[in-house]
């Protein structure tokens, strides 16, 4: 029995160790396949795009549907595209056709769905950014006017145009430039708000600076030129010479007589000549005058009146504390001193012999036409 036992242990074990060597072979094989597996996977994984949300790729047009495009963009399954999308095309989307589109939603299934309104939009703010960062000139289509300003088409993204920055010329009439294209500049881009600013004006202003240098430079004193008042104040009114060159005409500059307003002589928007008193051209100013041409154009006539002793009648405008101001000739207008207005008595006062309107007559004693100034005697005649 012992020997017959040692038989069976010894037959046991030897198809025990067949078992285990078998295993043995096969737990390797399974290591060998599992590690050409995963060497499998990943060669194919790399071989497979990565997909993201909000991704921006390129797809072929593979089938269209009643209300669904599908779409290859090497993603593992066809991505869908809503036919809507495609409304804003002006030809019909056609099989095998190239177009870009956004990944919009990957779902949980596996499904992939893409938007070619937000891809066109994407494309045209990277577009805005290049054309900002390297101050290059774009061109936009007005589309309508709003509060202040225009709202313009710049790659099919509403940006706002201030009117100051439409022209130099203060513009009133917005509704003139809707549909126009202009060309111009983005002068502002706020990313986190979406806001786009873009100017005409500075296309302007560089073509302006070389023939305001050249208008400046041909301009010197006595010069008469011919420009638009654009604006009037309390002291003066401006004036357009042409490529945003203003010159200045200051209230005492306009007329002999003496006004409150510039309103009394000039009316805004009026052309007519100016005549140069002085141009600092470091500053790039002007300063005009028109009361200046008047004694220029008279000067011939009025010599032969205004002669020494020769009597004269002029009519009385206001009385002062130091004088009576009186009106010469049209336009000109000189005082009677008071130590020259006596004729009869000192202690009469000027205005109980005299009323305003009345017309007296007076010596000649000298004349200054240069500078308009005429010196003359009530009390010597």
């Amino acid at each position: 029995m012992n020997k017959e036992e040692n038989y069976l242990n010894v037959f046991v074990r030897k198809i025990k160790n067949k078992n285990e060597e078998k295993k043995e072979k096969e737990d390797l094989k399974n290591q060998i396949k599992s590690k050409e597996k995963i060497k499998l996977i990943k060669l194919y994984s790399y071989t497979i795009p990565k997909f993201e949300k909000y991704d921006l790729k390129k797809g072929r047009i593979f089938k269209i549907k009643d209300k669904i495009i599908l779409i290859d963009i090497g993603f593992k399954y066809d991505c869908i595209l809503s036919k809507n999308e495609l409304q804003i095309l002006t030809i019909p989307p056609r099989i095998n056709e190239l177009i870009d589109v956004i990944v919009e939603k990957l779902d949980y299934k596996g499904k992939c769905f893409l938007s070619y309104r937000k891809a066109n939009k994407i494309k045209s703010w990277h577009r805005i950014n290049d054309a900002y960062r390297r101050n290059e000139l774009v061109s936009f289509l007005v589309l309508s006017r709003t509060k202040g300003g225009l709202i313009v088409s710049l790659y099919n993204i509403e940006c706002f145009l201030p009117g100051s920055q439409i022209e130099y010329k203060k513009v009133t009439n917005f509704d003139y430039y809707v549909g126009k294209i202009l060309i111009g500049k983005i002068v502002k881009l706020n990313k986190t708000t979406k806001n786009i600013v873009v100017s005409h004006k500075i296309i302007i202003e560089k073509k302006n600076i070389k023939r305001k240098a050249l208008i400046i430079s041909n301009l010197n004193k006595g010069i008469i030129v011919e420009g638009v008042v654009k604006n009037i104040t309390n002291y003066g009114c401006f004036v357009d010479l042409g490529c945003s060159l203003d010159g200045l005409c200051h209230i005492s500059d306009i007329s002999w007589k003496r006004i409150k307003h510039p309103v009394e002589k000039i009316n805004l928007g009026e052309r007519r000549n100016f005549l140069i008193l002085s141009v600092d051209r470091h500053r790039k100013r002007v300063q005009l005058g028109i009361k200046q041409m008047i004694i220029d154009n008279c000067k011939r006539g009025i010599k032969k009146i205004f002669v020494y002793g020769k009597i004269i009648k002029v009519k009385i405008k206001v009385f002062r504390k130091f004088g009576i101001l009186v009106e010469i000739y049209p336009g000109f207008e000189g005082l009677l001193h008071k130590k020259e207005e006596l004729k009869f008595h000192y202690k009469i006062y000027p205005k109980k012999m005299f009323k305003i309107g009345n017309a007296i007559n007076v010596l000649i004693l000298g004349s200054k036409l240069k500078h308009k100034k005429i010196s003359f005697s009530f009390k010597i005649i």
